[in-house]
């Protein structure tokens, strides 16, 4: 009787666990995947923290379009669905801004303002950062048909 000898070669233990640990994690015997679980955000989330009503300070930084002075101070009202990274700041000014937010607090935001009494439309973008006491962001101003841009620094503080 021919015997067929071979030179055996061992796994370690941890490669075995791992290995099993793919195959016994496959099993069900359903061939389709299961339903996929709605994400619950965790308490500490930024979206969790944000909503409120901010005192808006606004900074001129520059400007093509011939405006001089100190921008007005306004209020911005800031509202989240749970579960996601949405949110919309309404401003007392008449913008409606909607944004996102990331976890470590950096957001961007966009609005269409207009077309205003004189047909100017002002498209806007804002980024920065929330902090649990309030956010500070620059915003960037596009003039049309005026053909010019603002860009203004926005410092909030939660009220």
């Amino acid at each position: 009787m021919a015997t067929n000898l071979r030179k055996r070669r061992w796994l370690p233990a941890s490669t075995i666990g791992l290995l099993l640990t793919g195959v016994l994690g496959c099993g069900g015997g359903s061939s389709s995947p299961g339903p996929t679980p709605t994400p619950t955000p965790s308490p500490g989330t930024p979206t969790n923290q944000i909503a409120g009503t901010y005192q808006i300070v606004q900074r001129a930084v520059e400007t093509t379009c011939g405006d001089t002075g100190t921008p007005a101070t306004v209020n911005g009202t800031v509202t989240t669905t749970a579960g996601t990274d949405a949110f919309v700041m309404r401003d007392t000014g008449g913008t409606t801004f909607n944004g996102t937010v990331q976890a470590n607090g950096q957001f961007t935001a966009n609005a269409v303002f207009g077309p205003d009494a004189s047909g100017q439309t002002f498209t806007q973008r804002l980024e920065g950062t929330f902090t649990t006491t309030g956010f500070t962001g620059r915003l960037n101003v596009d003039v049309s048909p005026r053909n010019c841009r603002f860009t203004r620094d926005w410092t909030g503080t939660k009220l």
